[in-house]
């Protein structure tokens, strides 16, 4: 064996050692500083990161909305990135503007994964989901479930409606689409359900169309709650069971959290979905 060899290998694997050390003290040095600059050791070159601020505690601030601006936006964003992005984004943007910090901290597509039911697996309507997301910002309170009862009407309101509505016809290629009502928060059952009745396929621009409106749709609706909402007019709107489940929430109850008229041993389902969508009529 070389012996020469054996020296260069030994002056490599110090040489190596020390720039290793001297990154390991630059890491700990950056830390020891509070975080004030994060320093880190590059190939040999050290590099410098700004930490990220700290978010406030929620709520965050809320101010009064255009609730008919917010719903144009909403329609138009759609075709950027789908339902899920153009609820959270039409909203965070508005608050951007006219609150600024915390709303700059956020990211613009965060959304972007509920399109189609949460990546095109049809569950909850990524509308709801983009729109739940800035309510619980908004209105968290730990000792108040107020916020809570925001999402629940928003979708039970939602389950409802006949869509789409003829709101946004006046900026829409396509005035006056069929209406269906959805009866369900669910994506693959709004869809499908329009989908259907209106003979045309999910992939067609007359369904990307009408999921535009329903967007626009649900983030006015939102908007407004919001705004009576600090304005301290909100009053959560009664649920009541349709004539078809009433028989069963008088037995297996609405959900887990609320006291009702259920007999023991009977409280297997939690939710204010439509019972028998799903199954068939046990009684």
């Amino acid at each position: 064996m070389d012996p020469r060899r054996d020296e260069t290998q030994i002056e490599m694997q110090s040489c190596s050692r020390r720039r290793f050390l001297a990154g390991s003290t630059s890491l700990l040095v950056g830390g020891a500083l509070g975080g004030a600059v994060l320093t880190y050791a590059v190939a040999g070159q050290a590099k410098t990161a700004a930490p990220a601020s700290a978010a406030p505690p929620l709520p965050w601030k809320w101010v009064k909305l255009d609730p008919l601006e917010a719903g144009q936006r909403a329609y138009r964003n759609y075709f950027d990135g789908g339902c899920g992005h153009t609820t959270y984004y039409t909203l965070l943007s508005m608050l951007r503007e006219k609150v600024g910090y915390p709303w700059t901290t956020l990211p613009d597509r965060m959304m972007m994964h509920g399109a189609a039911g949460y990546g095109g697996h049809g569950t909850l309507c990524g509308s709801l989901g983009g729109t739940a997301l800035i309510i619980n910002l908004v209105a968290y309170k730990d000792k108040d479930q107020m916020y809570t009862q925001l999402v629940d009407r928003l979708f039970y309101w939602y389950a409802k409606q006949e869509f789409p509505t003829t709101m946004f016809d006046d900026i829409s290629s396509m005035p006056k689409q069929i209406k269906v009502t959805s009866k369900s928060p669910l994506c693959h059952t709004s869809v499908s359900s329009w989908t259907l009745a209106a003979g045309v396929e999910v992939t067609s621009k007359e369904k990307k169309e009408r999921c535009a409106k329903v967007a626009g749709e649900t983030v006015y609706v939102a908007t407004k709650a919001l705004n009576d909402y600090f304005d301290g007019k909100w009053t959560p709107p009664a649920w009541e069971p349709s004539k078809d489940i009433a028989h069963c929430v008088t037995c297996h109850g609405p959900d887990d959290m609320l006291q009702t008229k259920e007999k023991d041993g009977m409280r297997h389902q939690q939710g204010h979905m439509e019972c028998l969508m799903c199954h068939d009529d046990h009684t």
